[in-house]
């Protein structure tokens, strides 16, 4: 298995390092955005952030006491809750519009690079090991963003244009590479299974420091 996705990712490093490169720019420009920006640009993201943290507090927010007091079962049902919406959300956020190509690369992955840039310009700890945890943490799903979004572009590249799967099939080659997506979503669900119970573990930690753990998650 760990072969055919060291092989998959060969295959497909110079899309993965597009991509790559093009969410890192993004984040840049969030970075920038936050420290040169208008003050009603940043007021609307703001915004946008609060709603999204309160529609995710409403459900997560009973958990929060037992997640303190450390009970295993709140720990497994936090994080396969938090694994279960960030790969559904890798899903339908990037990789389904990425088989369209063009939207993907112009909107959702470039937005969400430029927000999340904005975010990390915010970011301060009490230690350099809370913002490194923090940061480790945010990588993992991150990096999830640029290879959901891969298998998706690869997909419709393959659609359009059949030979870069060296087939002339345009089924044959929609074959070829959702066999290269479900073999990066082994490495997604691999990425996010460990994600997920580094978030949760941080929010305890967070929680037994006196934090509310109410998002945004910032480092402690």
């Amino acid at each position: 298995m760990l072969h055919s996705i060291r092989r998959t990712v060969s295959k497909l490093r110079w899309l993965l390092l597009t991509l790559g490169v093009l969410y890192l720019a993004c984040m840049g420009a969030g970075v920038a955005t936050y420290h040169a920006g208008p003050q009603s640009l940043l007021a609307w993201v703001q915004r946008q952030d609060e709603r999204q943290y309160e529609q995710l507090w409403s459900v997560v927010g009973r958990w929060v006491e037992p997640l303190r007091e450390g009970r295993l079962g709140t720990i497994l049902t936090c994080t396969g809750f938090v694994f279960s919406v960030n790969t559904l959300g890798d899903l339908l956020n990037f990789t389904i519009p990425g088989i369209f190509v063009v939207p993907i690369a112009a909107t959702l992955l470039v937005f969400g690079g430029w927000m999340q840039g904005i975010g990390l310009a915010t970011i301060h700890g009490s230690s350099f090991l809370s913002v490194f945890l923090y940061l480790l943490m945010g990588s993992l799903e991150w990096a999830t963003y640029v290879l959901a979004s891969v298998a998706g572009v690869n997909i419709g590249l393959s659609v359009l244009s059949p030979r870069r799967q060296g087939v002339t099939s345009r089924r044959a080659a929609f074959g070829v590479a959702l066999g290269d997506g479900s073999r990066l979503y082994l490495l997604i669900v691999m990425m996010l299974a460990v994600q997920a119970l580094m978030e949760v573990l941080y929010i305890r930690k967070i929680l037994l420091m006196g934090g509310s753990g109410r998002p945004p998650l910032m480092p402690w």
